[in-house]
């Protein structure tokens, strides 16, 4: 058992996680490029309410890059971890066999593949 942030809340910082503090206008966009691809972080708009974010970033984000769903999320209600709880990721016990090093070879193949189907697919 490992111990974190989350177990020791009588230290200073014990305030493990914090909101990332934006304007309440800002939304944060995700891209869906293909129906098996995971969303992707694009960028921000700034909208008063959901609809209009979407409208946005449909503007935005949509035009030149292929895309088949959106999120918006409002980044105030975004919470990220402290800079001072970085110690709890680390491993308790050394996994670095997990890690592997041809991942980004992989991904540029899974890419470049990609690429070669979505041409395919506006012919």
């Amino acid at each position: 058992m490992t111990s974190g942030p989350l177990d020791r809340p009588d230290r200073d910082d014990a305030r493990w996680e914090r909101p990332l503090g934006t304007a309440p206008d800002v939304w944060a966009v995700f891209v869906q490029g293909r129906h098996r691809d995971m969303h992707v972080y694009a960028g921000d708009v700034h909208a008063p309410d959901a609809e209009m974010a979407l409208v946005l970033a449909k503007e935005s984000y949509t035009r030149r890059d292929p895309c088949v769903n959106l999120w918006v999320v409002r980044a105030d209600q975004i919470h990220a971890t402290a800079q001072t709880a970085a110690d709890m990721f680390v491993p308790a016990i050394d996994k670095s066999y997990r890690f592997g090093g041809s991942y980004r070879q992989q991904r540029r193949v899974l890419q470049s593949s990609y690429k070669a189907s979505y041409r395919e697919e506006d012919q």
